[in-house]
């Protein structure tokens, strides 16, 4: 490899041609790129004391053909959106500059005489678009852009029609110079001399000794110009001969991408990953953001790569059809089929879907068999999501479900692994579905309750219906205040059954006449024109009949939906054998997991608006808190229960219970109750009411005093590893400490955290890690793919890892640590020399700089505001797309804004702190309040003097309330002392 600093426009001087290969995308910089490009080559035009301006690297390679011409031809490993956008900003000015026109630059030699230079559109054509002494055909061009890019390129240089299939990438952008060269305030002469000076890094590659791919690869490895399907078929084509690149990319690469063109540019990234976990059996798919790791590792053992792109794209085939059913799936049943199980929004399934597919297509399975495979896969998690059972462990289940199946006995098969599945994974039965759906709050989880009613309606239906004009309209209304017509018909508990029944599936129907219904008495609805009696549709034949609508009615209007729903969603029938299998292992029932709206079933609003308060406060109180609901009641925990509480509908109350003895509450309005010796549900002897309307702040604090408390505990209980770290024979003792010794003094800022088995030693991340057994240690250190960071003279006394990068070996002795020791060190040095290549990030002052002038002005305002509130920190952030603005409390660093450009002239602005909607009157219109945070548009620099309040009260709010914290002054100090 040949690396050299080049001028741009010398570059491109000469006869010689860059293609673009077939496997590059195609051109993709937008309008912010190119404003940002033109900004750049002005700003470096008209300041004489400019001398260069870098663009970037341009990485090439020699094409390895001969042809009978003079043009040396290279192939664009690098640098192709660079070298497109200054074409095209050249033939804008070539165009604009004419037959006739030109561009005199002069110049003062040292003598003091003065020479000029004339620019012309046929020089600038010559010299950098075009290779003159071509007759014709490609030879005749510079840059061969690929697919449908090439051939727009090629047209404008000729002066010809555009092809039918224009790229539109090309056209906007060359647009978009035109018009900034017509502006009447550009100097045609700063935007040559701009041209001058672009600099580039010129690498040229060696045929036979240089590898396109890892360098490609290294030169991309930040993730943020090319997708994973980008680095996918680089990967794949690159390495490949010319006509072979172009045989599999237009036979076989080039129909996958088309269907998902105009897609979510990730659905080609999950494919794959979905791809993957079938082919490649694992614990856990691969993240979105590794797929092109996980693909490559799967790929380089395959040495037939058509194969491998023809099985990839026949899967995509599949795959499309399953992503949307509406527009590629052909046959009608299995498109309705499909369309009701995508209603249903779980992707998980997607993995397990793919393999039925395929097995449909090639006739390893019959259509029916298919259908009813996609009906148990549809009733199995529209059933689970009624339960409200979480998604835990079914991203691993349906990649794994295809290994259990048995080809010959397809459906069956399945539903004996669906009815053998652990208790968090089970297919709910009748029993706890029926249950469940019936009383249900159904109309909050918008994406099922249209799509469960349109099912029961359509249920053996041979003329079914959609959606279409149809809304969901409640029986029973939803307005507060309801008719008197409603009251006398619902009787003196008609506030309770509404807030009980009103979004239950009893309650719910489906009409074309909702507006029209609104809100009048239940005969009214009945009898009036589009009403329940003039009604074609089933769900509301039970409705005309009915003279009023109460709590009974609804009540058996759900069991009766409910009952149908068993039917409609289909429940499992194991074999002889799944049933004899669950009875040998004496399995017990399934165990029925509840969520926190299965606790809220029948709340009134006001006891909602109690919960949502409490449960935002108890999270607030500990950064690791977590929500944790149980069959009885709803947990709240940091490390161990603090406080737990339940809803209590009929009494419109929450029963709270504090995890800490009586005696040890601080509570000066006597409203506590000790419940040391009465039977309770919930964990520690303390136990408050609360109602609407009582002091929220009150409670957090008691509920702060049990945190409090329960923290101390657990700092004062030994951990499992330190239990085992004391249990070590003594000479074993001896070499953990001289180990944690060594690694420590590593460097001042290696940390060690403590989980419960393990302890990790890192900087940013873990490098090593150990773990105490019964008689040894086992170290775990991060030593590269292959165990490369490993001394080859010690190889032998280590062993890999699931984890490709991590090996481990078992340590005894002081000598088995002499052993061990420069792989440790290894794994620290190329961690300390990874984080330094990646921590290369512009300053604030430079990220500034490189903002569009009037992005550059509000950010510059807007620190103004802040300077105050010193001492501070500034920090880019690694993805270079904002910078954060941290101050200093209770010992440690604290964000308290971060600002990000989001156009030439747009800044959005996070601020860090507790914030009501009071706090943002008059950015309506430009501002939104979260649980942590607001965000809000600063649109000129003048809008940051109106921020100087949100500041000041974040301040007041968080960093304050942070430093007493730490301080002990309020509940939770000991933890944030202890974190700091």
């Amino acid at each position: 490899m040949k690396a050299k600093e080049s001028k741009l426009l010398k570059f491109l001087q000469g006869e010689k041609q860059f293609h673009v290969p077939i496997y590059q995308r195609t051109y993709s910089w937008l309008r912010p790129q190119c404003e940002q490009y033109w900004h750049d080559l002005l700003t470096a035009g008209r300041d004489a004391t400019v001398e260069a301006h870098f663009l970037g690297a341009v990485v090439y390679i020699g094409r390895g053909i001969h042809q009978v011409s003079d043009v040396s031809q290279y192939l664009v490993i690098d640098g192709q959106q660079r070298l497109t956008t200054t074409s095209l900003l050249l033939l804008a000015l070539a165009r604009h500059l004419g037959p006739s026109g030109e561009i005199v630059l002069t110049s003062e030699a040292e003598d003091g005489s003065v020479s000029e230079t004339r620019i012309t559109a046929a020089r600038i054509r010559e010299n950098h678009l075009i290779n003159r002494h071509e007759d014709g055909g490609d030879g005749f061009y510079k840059l061969l852009l690929t697919q449908s890019d090439r051939e727009t390129l090629r047209r404008l240089l000729d002066g010809g029609p555009l092809p039918d299939t224009a790229s539109p990438r090309v056209l906007e952008n060359l647009r978009f110079f035109e018009e900034r060269l017509g502006n009447e305030d550009v100097d045609l002469r700063d935007v040559y001399r701009g041209l001058q000076k672009l600099v580039i890094v010129d690498v040229a590659l060696e045929q036979g000794k240089d590898n396109p791919q890892l360098i490609f690869e290294s030169m991309n490895s930040t993730g943020l110009d090319l997708t994973q399907a980008d680095l996918i078929r680089n990967f794949v084509l690159m390495g490949l001969e010319p006509k072979a690149q172009t045989k599999l990319y237009t036979g076989y690469w080039k129909p996958m991408e088309d269907r998902f063109a105009g897609r979510d540019p990730q659905d080609f990234d999950r494919f794959v990953r979905d791809y993957l976990s079938l082919r490649v059996p694992t614990n856990t798919p691969a993240r979105l953001d590794q797929v092109y790791a996980a693909f490559k590792r799967y790929a380089l053992g395959h040495k037939d790569t058509g194969a491998l792109v023809q099985d990839l794209a026949e899967m995509s085939r599949y795959y499309a059809a399953i992503l949307d059913p509406a527009a590629v799936e052909k046959d009608a049943d299995v498109r309705r089929a499909l369309l009701d199980v995508a209603a249903l929004k779980l992707e998980v399934a997607f993995p397990f879907l793919l393999q039925v597919y395929a097995d449909w297509q090639q006739g390893v399975i019959g259509k029916p068999e298919f259908l009813q495979v996609l009906r148990l896969t549809e009733s199995y998690l529209f059933r689970r999501s009624i339960c409200g059972i979480n998604s835990q462990g079914l991203n691993k289940l349906f990649p794994d479900l295809p290994r259990r199946i048995d080809p010959t006995d397809y459906v069956q098969s399945l539903q004996d692994a669906l009815f053998d599945l652990k208790t968090y994974l089970r297919f709910p039965r009748d029993g706890e579905f029926r249950e469940a759906l019936a009383h249900r709050d159904l109309y909050q989880v918008k994406r099922l309750c249209g799509y469960a009613l349109l099912k029961l309606e359509n249920f053996e239906h041979k003329e079914p219906i959609s959606l279409g004009g149809l809304t969901i309209e409640h029986v029973l209304p939803q307005t507060e205040n309801l008719a008197p017509e409603w009251q006398a018909m619902l009787g003196p508990d008609a506030e309770r059954v509404q807030s009980r029944y009103l979004h239950t599936l009893g309650n719910l129907t489906l009409t074309g006449y909702n507006s029209e219904l609104s809100a009048r008495p239940f005969v009214e609805k009945r009898d009036m024109k589009g009403g329940f009696k003039d009604s074609h549709l089933r769900l509301n034949a039970d409705l005309a009949k009915l003279d009023e609508w109460n709590e009974a009615q609804i009540q058996a209007r759900a069991e009766r939906l409910a009952a149908l729903a068993v039917k409609v969603w289909q429940p499992l029938e194991p074999s002889e054998e799944a049933r004899a299998r669950a009875d040998e292992k004496g399995r017990k029932p399934p165990k029925v997991e509840r969520s926190v709206e299965d606790h809220l079933q029948g709340a009134s609003t006001e006891l909602r608006e109690l919960f949502e308060d409490v449960r935002e406060g108890l999270l607030n109180l500990h950064e690791d808190a977590a929500e944790h609901p149980l069959a009885v009641y709803i947990g709240y925990k940091a490390g161990t229960n603090f406080c737990d509480l339940t809803v209590q509908t009929g009494a419109n109350n929450l029963r709270c219970w504090l995890n800490l003895p009586y005696g040890s509450l601080v509570d000066a309005t006597g409203r506590v109750r000790d419940v040391t010796n009465i039977g309770h549900h919930g964990n520690g002897d303390a136990e408050v009411i609360l109602r609407p309307g009582d002091d929220v702040e009150w409670f957090l604090g008691l509920a702060g005093q049990a945190l409090t408390y329960q923290v101390a505990r657990q700092q004062s209980t030994p951990s499992g590893v330190q239990q085992a770290l004391e249990k070590l024979p003594a000479p074993v003792r001896e070499v953990f400490s001289e180990l944690e010794r060594r690694v420590l003094a590593l460097a001042p800022d290696v940390t060690l955290k403590r989980n419960k088995w393990y302890l990790s030693y890192r900087q940013r991340q873990a490098f090593f890690e150990l773990k105490p057994l019964v008689d040894s240690l086992s170290v775990w250190t991060r030593v590269g793919e292959e165990g490369t960071g490993i001394p080859e003279s010690d190889r032998p006394g280590w062993e890999p890892t699931k984890w490709t990068k991590w090996w481990r070996r078992r340590l005894r002795t002081v000598a088995d640590l002499d052993a061990t020791w420069p792989a440790v060190q290894a794994a620290f040095e190329a961690q300390v020399e990874s984080e330094s290549r990646s921590e290369v990030l512009p300053t604030v002052e430079e990220f500034i700089q490189a903002q569009p002038p009037q992005v550059q002005a509000i950010l510059q305002a807007v620190l103004a505001q802040s300077e105050p509130f010193l001492p501070q920190r500034t920090r880019v952030n690694r993805a270079q797309k904002s910078f954060s603005l941290d101050v200093q409390a209770g010992g440690r660093w604290i964000p308290l804004l971060e600002l990000e450009p989001k156009a030439e002239d747009r800044v959005r602005l996070y601020l860090y702190g507790a914030f009501s909607e009071t706090d943002v009157v008059g950015f309506e219109e430009e501002a939104a309040v979260r649980q942590e945070f607001l965000y809000l548009h600063l649109h000129t620099p003048q809008a940051a003097d109106r921020f100087r309040p949100l500041i000041e009260a974040a301040y007041a709010r968080k960093v304050l309330a942070s430093a007493a914290r730490a301080e002990g002054m309020v509940p939770g100090g000991a933890v944030e002392a202890e974190r700091a």
